[in-house]
């Protein structure tokens, strides 16, 4: 075997060796993720029932349909937490962490506006695990009219309605 051989065996062996480091580490810190918003969920709930919430859905999830171009994608929305307090009923997102400090970040809100599209709550609630800080948020939409509606013939319709019902029914007898 000669020398450049044993450096191209080296070579690939240092890439297969470090890939398998690399996706091993990614696992571990996966894990140790999932296993961190676990403790930060249970602990949530019992801050949240301590405050006064009743917790009626864990991780509740919501089909949803996605059509591009007619071809339906299936998917769903999953809100981690739904609680009632007195008759509202909030969405609840426990966050941990620098992004549980800005509940109305652009990720954030976004976000939180799904869960408030689709869920339809009276509030959205972002739970700071780690400050034990609770932020509700409400979103106020005024939707613009549907561009290029014309109105005219709505006001002409209803205008014929009012003329023929005072004609028919003037002085509250039918002639």
């Amino acid at each position: 075997m000669l020398p450049g051989d044993l450096l191209i065996i080296g070579i690939i062996l240092g890439v297969l060796i470090s890939y398998y480091l690399f996706k091993k580490g990614q696992s571990y810190l996966a894990k140790k993720r999932v296993l961190k918003a676990g403790r930060a969920e249970i602990a949530a709930r019992r801050f949240l029932e301590s405050e006064g919430y009743t917790v009626l859905a864990v991780q509740e999830r919501v089909p949803i349909i996605t059509k591009v171009n007619g071809k339906p994608h299936k998917s769903h929305i999953k809100a981690d937490l739904i609680v009632q307090k007195g008759k509202e009923i909030f969405v609840v997102d426990v966050k941990t962490g620098e992004v549980a400090q800005k509940p109305a970040s652009p990720d954030n809100r976004r976000q939180l506006l799904e869960y408030f599209l689709v869920y339809r709550p009276n509030g959205v609630l972002v739970l700071d695990m780690d400050n034990k800080k609770l932020y509700r948020l409400e979103f106020e939409i005024d939707f613009p009219s549907p561009k290029g509606m014309n109105i005219i013939p709505y006001i002409l319709s209803f205008c014929a309605g009012a003329l023929l019902t005072y004609l028919l029914f003037k002085g509250g007898s039918i002639r």
